[in-house]
């Protein structure tokens, strides 16, 4: 049934949830469920992320009323946007008790496992928030030797780009950062999770997704496998240590 090996929680920013269930669901093995809520950010803009910030409470509580297992807290660029997912994730674990995570930080997990410390990044997203990115990865301690976005600021609009997008962006970046030794492609609504594999073919590093850090995350958080295989490298690693 569904649920039978847990539930997996996320707090989604953006609304409405359209293909991210599609994504996630392609990674996600049948008895493992997951649960949504959103934070309804419509536009990768400053005021958008504040307002998100003052809904996290209430988004967290239903993640409780589904008795999630393990919580995801999305948003890259509203953490990158305060500096720090610390805050969030804290009172994430404070409401639900049970382990907490963001997306961002999942996406971290993911580089750790691989031992990863030169990255390249591939986004849908506007300069300025690529700059924010890549400060913030440095700031923990990556080597940022590539970054390119499409400077889309609707994420509505982020969803409905052809599946060729992606793999196209991050192939693109990777030749112009042959030194990386991993492709970080951050954003939800980024329909990249087909072209994961095909991506580490074509560029020879891993590659690490939001989406697909978070079902990782998740399933080894709850102890219930490596789900769907096709989908990169990732699922083959255990979470690192601490």
């Amino acid at each position: 049934m569904y649920g039978a090996r847990g539930s997996i929680g996320h707090v989604c920013p953006s609304i409405p949830l359209d293909m991210i269930l599609n994504e996630v669901q392609r990674m996600l093995p049948e008895d493992v469920m997951m649960v949504y809520s959103s934070l309804h950010v419509q536009q990768l803009r400053q005021e958008d992320f504040d307002r998100a910030l003052s809904l996290l409470d209430e988004a967290v509580g239903h993640m409780v009323d589904g008795e999630a297992d393990c919580i995801v807290v999305g948003g890259g660029p509203v953490v990158t946007a305060i500096g720090s997912d610390e805050g969030v994730v804290e009172r994430t674990k404070e409401i639900s008790h049970v382990p907490s995570i963001s997306t961002t930080g999942a996406m971290l997990a993911g580089l750790d496992s691989f031992g990863a410390k030169k990255v390249a990044i591939a986004t849908p997203y506007p300069e300025e928030r690529n700059v924010l990115l890549k400060k913030y990865l440095e700031a923990r301690g990556y080597d940022v030797v590539g970054v390119k976005g499409l400077g889309i600021e609707r994420a509505a609009e982020i969803a409905r780009l052809p599946f060729e997008t992606p793999y196209e962006l991050a192939v693109e970046v990777a030749r112009e950062a042959p030194e990386a030794d991993a492709m970080y492609i951050p954003c939800a609504r980024f329909p990249v999770v087909r072209s994961i594999e095909a991506i580490e073919a074509e560029v020879g590093i891993p590659v690490v997704t939001s989406t697909q850090a978070m079902v990782w995350w998740g399933l080894r958080t709850i102890d219930a496998g490596d789900g769907v295989p096709g989908h990169g490298r990732l699922f083959a690693n255990e979470l690192p240590a601490g």
